[in-house]
């Protein structure tokens, strides 16, 4: 008979015996009533880092939701038209609130504030201060990108212009076109030619919308042009 098939004999002391889970509970509660003073102990910290958890979370909670109080608040003056105030609100937001995301936030829009009261070298030493801390998103990071472009573009810095926004055109987000156009109008003031055709060409094989592809076919030589797509005779389709 196969060994498998056999009839295994339970007798009645075996199932006296006390199994596995009863032994090792047993023994844990032995051990715990011989070191009652260090369970006590480590039951006490467990809960004293459980407690500082919670109110750390708390904290954190009430700092994000006074940060985006004030943030609000900065931005009313803003879309009123008062930039200097505004600049100056949203400065004290990224102050007081530097770890908490709208604090973040604020220290970007500080240069949105000071490029619109025409203070282009403290709008690109805003956007710097910004880019050089931690950025949230590659969307934040472009628009960061292009307004330091534009700012240092006025103040006649057209290396860091040119170089902020090639950085801007090789991040995807809704600036990437503005930022390339930008980049190849710089290269060809600056006399570089090739670099600014390689960018219309690119901006012409890529752009979804047909008058900025109509803008930059215009900038190629017409060898250079991409060839405009056929169109399809779908009568002719059977």
């Amino acid at each position: 008979m196969p060994q498998h098939a056999r009839r295994i004999k339970i007798r009645r002391k075996d199932l006296r015996k006390p199994d596995e889970f009863e032994t090792l509970t047993g023994q844990v509660v032995d051990w715990a009533t011989a070191n009652r003073p260090l369970v006590i102990g480590a039951t006490a910290v467990v809960v004293v880092i459980l407690l500082g958890m919670l109110a750390i979370g708390r904290w954190r909670a009430s700092r994000d939701e006074a940060a985006g109080v004030a943030f609000r608040s900065a931005h009313e003056l803003f879309d009123a038209g008062k930039f200097p105030e505004a600049a100056n609100a949203f400065a004290d937001v990224a102050q007081n609130y530097a770890r908490a995301p709208f604090g973040r936030l604020a220290a970007l829009y500080r240069g949105h504030a000071l490029a619109r009261q025409g203070d282009a070298a403290g709008a690109a030493t805003a956007y710097g201060e910004y880019l050089a801390g931690s950025v949230a998103s590659e969307y934040l990071r472009q628009e960061a990108l292009t307004g330091l472009a534009r700012a240092k573009e006025s103040t006649g810095d057209a290396a860091g212009a040119l170089e902020a926004y090639t950085q801007a055109g090789e991040l995807a987000g809704p600036y990437r076109t503005d930022a390339l156009l930008a980049a190849a109008r710089l290269h060809d003031a600056a006399g570089h030619a090739e670099q600014a055709r390689q960018i219309y060409a690119r901006i012409a094989k890529e752009a979804s919308d047909p008058e900025t592809r109509t803008l930059a076919q215009a900038k190629l030589p017409p060898e250079s042009a991409p060839a405009a797509a056929e169109p399809t005779d779908a009568g002719n389709v059977r």
